[in-house]
């Protein structure tokens, strides 16, 4: 008889990540958070360029750095770092 075919493996359900870019996306923030104090915590990294907040929508930035090299390091320092007790700063590289 046929020998049952292996089940196949289970797919990651995690969506893959979106590649590295030189902007990340911030999410998550306090909404008293502006770009000033963002500038303030990304401009300790190599490349830091600007911070541009979104209009009419609160929690959220972009910040842009001079390659996705420099944007990935700050990416890995700064992600979960508590911007105050209760809101973790969530980062991702921004879709291009």
């Amino acid at each position: 008889g046929d020998a049952a075919a292996a089940p196949p493996p289970p797919k990651q359900a995690k969506a893959p990540a979106a590649p590295p870019s030189n902007v990340l996306f911030a999410q998550n923030l306090p909404d008293d958070c502006n770009d000033m104090m963002l500038s303030i915590l990304f401009q300790q990294y190599a490349g830091f360029k600007e911070v541009r907040m979104v209009p009419g929508k609160k929690g959220i930035a972009f910040v842009e750095f001079g390659d996705e090299t420099q944007a990935s390091v700050a990416l890995q320092g700064l992600s979960g770092f508590k911007l105050t007790p209760t809101d973790e700063l969530s980062l991702a590289f921004a879709k291009r």
